[in-house]
């Protein structure tokens, strides 16, 4: 007697909590262990009914692990890395997708695999692995304290990247399936979907925060953003835009806007627990069910097609990365050719190409074969790609060390006490603190930033570099805080709007020339003296 699909959820979640807990005692990623637990299970045929449907991992799936990653992204760190998220998200995944499908069909003629292979079966398979996931990347980055900027770049593509492949995937499915196809017409509805979806998620995201501001209430808060994160994709989709980046819009203005003006902090952080554990758990089965899924796709006889999807993936990402660096340049500071090498190596494919594959329509030709080669690729970039970054890390010496790990503890533990007494502050200001208590606690705490700040002091002479970051990255905050400044002075009416745009351009000036003098410092320096 098979197993309900109640069973089925329930043994997935039992497996994936024994998994995380094993993997605390060992040195191997969460995400990796859990597609070889799950290509143990489907060899063993333990759990022999699937429980994924395209419906479910569109309209489930999708939007949580979307919605999450969007709102744990700093937007003003995103604006920093804007240009170069942006030339890797966009021109990169169409170089990607096209270099992919030219490898892919070049190959499949050469050793004549699969007569029936199209151009387009070529780029939907291009399309679908051009969507990257590096959570496990990710995770093995904080634990290792890789540079910030680097992360944020491969954050940031990833989460957009992931909305542009989406896209072009729906126009290529439609001209793999036999429509009519015109490039204008194609072109105008990417970019339709893509600039559409976005708008409509941040409307909807503005409007939620909106919303909440009226209440104080951590459930009530967390039913309103999971409400946005769903009706955002849902509308999007009806309206024929993509609810990818609908989502991704709401998001980004759910984790910043609507995080700063509507919501306390008691309900911030009951918010943000909520969508860390959702995305745990969708993530969870996601890729057990991976290792799982394998079961079904024979590559025995595909051995060749699996071979030249995984080589047509590695040529894609090398194009996407390699090629956009010298554009990167050219409108952002500069990438260091050992961080091109960690883009180009850490481009781990996962959820997204599950989501993708499991998609396409079940009378499409050459499903089975195109399934086979998704599946290889992703299956090739968890377990070989994922087990040897840390390697690649090492060997380019973007690890960093003791003393500079050192240095950002005593940054974080004087941040986390400079929360501290703003909590106490307001604790004795609203009487739910003494006087007495007050003057108690607070010499304590201001001892200990003191030596602290010592700490810092004496730290800081051996990370000049980190000194200069810093000081950069207060002059841009005190300048965009002045952007905000401007503009409540034009709310409130001290301030007309003809002076508001004159004031702001003179900010924008200033932003540009700080902009400027950075990207000719980062061009000027060593590339490994510049990520330390």
């Amino acid at each position: 007697m098979g197993l309900g699909i109640e069973a089925q959820a329930l043994w997935l979640l039992i497996i994936a909590a024994a998994v995380a807990m094993f993997t605390k005692y060992i040195r191997l990623p969460y995400t990796i262990a859990l597609v070889v637990v799950g290509i143990v299970m489907g060899a063993l045929d333990l759990l022999p009914q699937m429980l994924l449907t395209p419906e479910l991992v569109f309209h489930i799936f999708l939007p949580i692990l979307l919605f999450e990653a969007a709102f744990n992204i700093d937007i003003l760190d995103l604006q920093k890395n804007a240009r170069s998220i942006a030339m890797l998200a966009l021109p990169g995944v169409l170089l990607a997708t096209t270099v992919t499908a030219v490898v892919t069909y070049s190959g499949f003629q050469l050793w004549n695999v699969g007569p029936d292979f199209t151009w387009g079966h070529a780029f939907l398979f291009g399309a679908i692995v051009a969507a990257t996931d590096p959570i496990s990347v990710l995770a093995l980055f904080k634990e290792l304290g890789v540079i910030r900027r680097l992360s944020l770049i491969i954050e940031g593509e990833s989460i957009f990247n992931d909305g542009v492949a989406v896209v072009l995937f729906g126009v290529l499915l439609g001209i793999a399936q036999g429509d009519d196809f015109n490039l204008f017409s194609a072109g105008r509805q990417f970019v339709a979907s893509v600039v559409g979806g976005g708008g409509i998620g941040v409307l909807l995201g503005l409007a939620m925060a909106k919303i909440m501001s009226l209440v104080d209430d951590h459930l009530i808060e967390i039913t309103l953003t999971t409400i946005l994160a769903f009706s955002a994709y849902l509308l999007a989709e009806h309206l024929h835009i993509s609810g990818v980046m609908a989502v991704i819009g709401a998001g980004l203005m759910t984790g910043n806007y609507g995080t700063r003006w509507a919501m306390s902090p008691t309900t911030r952080v009951s918010v943000s627990d909520f969508w860390e554990y959702a995305a745990f758990m969708v993530n969870s089965v996601l890729f057990l069910m991976i290792g799982i899924e394998v079961k079904i796709v024979h590559f025995g006889p595909l051995w060749v097609a699996v071979v030249l999807a995984v080589a047509a993936m590695i040529c894609g990402r090398a194009a996407a990365v390699f090629c956009t660096a010298p554009l990167i340049g050219k409108v952002d500071k500069p990438l260091p050719g050992s961080w091109q090498g960690v883009l180009f190596w850490g481009g781990i494919r996962g959820a997204i190409c599950m989501v993708l594959a499991l998609s396409l329509p079940i009378d499409l030709p050459l499903r089975q074969l195109l399934m086979a080669m998704i599946f290889a690729v992703v299956i090739f970039t968890l377990l070989v790609q994922g087990l040897s970054i840390k390697i690649v890390l090492q060997k380019l010496g973007l690890i960093r060390g003791d003393s500079q790990q050192f240095y950002e503890t005593r940054k974080g533990e004087i941040y986390a006490l400079s929360r501290a007494q703003l909590e106490l502050d307001q604790m004795v200001g609203r009487g739910l603190l003494s006087q007495s208590n007050y003057e108690l606690l607070a010499p304590r705490l201001q001892d200990r930033v003191k030596e602290l700040h010592m700490d810092l002091e004496e730290a800081a002479a051996d990370h000049q570099n980190a000194v200069s970051e810093e000081l950069q990255l207060a002059e841009e905050r005190l300048l965009y805080a002045e952007k905000d400044g401007i503009k409540e002075a034009y709310l409130a009416g001290i301030i007309s709007e003809k002076v508001m745009k004159k004031l702001l351009s003179q900010v924008d000036e200033r932003l540009f020339s700080l902009e400027t003098s950075k990207k000719k410092r980062g061009a000027s320096t060593d590339p490994k003296e510049s990520v330390r």
